[in-house]
């Protein structure tokens, strides 16, 4: 049995609570966001629940990105943690992934998830416990290590101990553990909790090539074959969606058509591979000045940076050009 749920610790009564209000919030308020997430679900579970299997880990930590980032690959917290793992720029990089403005492969579910689950692998090591573990995730090993130095009391390093010391942690790393075990029981049969959930999205299937040098994925699309919002989807790890100069890049294209592909691209000469300049924001400028100042409509540069809020940019902050 899955080590996690046959914890003695999840019926603590402090953690049944927890339990009992994301349940009860997932059927209110929060219930078509996380309908979404278990939809996107399916995307991704076969690729993570073999992961798992691999490591002989917990089959329930697959449902770890659901409450990290509703299964979205593009999610970023306030903070600034990113993809389906929520790691931090420098957790990401101290693991060994890479993060850029071009090429941040926090937001690439391929590349992240092995990390993630390394990096879990070491915690539970470090404490002997998975609820440890799991506080550890959220909040960071530093500190769960200091509360238990400090209130840990001469308790063994177990699920109780989590209990324990539960009192002395941030808010949000107490209500983790509650949020997990929440997640398991709606995902395991969202229909007794009243969710309705769309169709489940099909599992990812893709060819993996290497582009040597900058390509914008415009460019990429049409060797590929496909429309570029597909491609955007498989490699979210483009953040402006555009390979760096210099480098070779893994990209994702429609499962079958990687030969294609290649031959297509490399028919392509290079100082045509690039559609889309950059702009760094500096003070006072507005997205319809720059939208100007480049003779591209304000509609378009919008649809080409999606993730900009024009209220909201700020100095410093990267603006994809397309060209015409």
């Amino acid at each position: 049995m899955d080590p996690i749920l046959s914890s003695g610790s999840a019926t603590h009564s402090s953690i049944e609570e927890g339990v009992e209000w994301w349940l009860d919030h997932w059927q209110g308020r929060g219930k078509e966001f996380v309908e979404r997430g278990l939809a996107r679900m399916g995307r991704y579970e076969d690729y993570i629940d073999a992961s798992l299997a691999d490591r002989g880990l917990p089959p329930s930590l697959r449902y770890l990105p659901l409450i990290e980032a509703n299964y979205s690959p593009t999610a970023v917290s306030p903070v600034g943690a990113a993809g389906l793992w929520q790691f931090m720029p420098e957790t990401a990089k101290w693991l060994g992934l890479e993060v850029g403005s071009l090429v941040d492969r926090r937001f690439d579910p391929y590349a992240s998830t092995p990390h993630a689950l390394d990096y879990l692998t070491a915690l539970h090591d470090q404490f002997g416990s998975w609820f440890l573990a799991l506080a550890a995730y959220n909040g960071g090993p530093g500190r769960v290590e200091r509360a238990i130095q400090r209130h840990g009391d001469g308790h063994p390093r177990n699920d109780a101990l989590f209990t324990h010391i539960r009192d002395h942690l941030p808010r949000e790393t107490r209500d983790f553990i509650p949020k997990f075990f929440a997640a398991v029981r709606l995902a395991e049969d969202p229909a007794a909790f009243g969710l309705t959930v769309p169709a489940s999205e099909r599992p990812e299937r893709f060819d993996v090539v290497q582009v040597e040098g900058a390509a914008s994925v415009d460019v990429l699309a049409e060797a590929a074959g496909i429309e570029e919002e597909e491609i955007r989807a498989l490699n979210p790890h483009l953040r402006i969606g555009l390979t760096p100069v210099g480098q070779s890049t893994e990209v994702r294209v429609r499962l079958g058509s990687g030969e294609a592909f290649r031959a297509r691209f490399a028919e392509i000469p290079p100082g045509d591979r690039v559609t889309l300049r950059e702009h760094t924001v500096v003070r006072g400028e507005t997205l319809s000045g720059i939208a100007r100042q480049y003779g591209v409509s304000l509609a378009v540069l919008r649809g080409a940076n999606p993730g900009i809020e024009p209220r909201r940019m700020q100095i410093g902050t990267v603006v994809v050009i397309p060209r015409g």
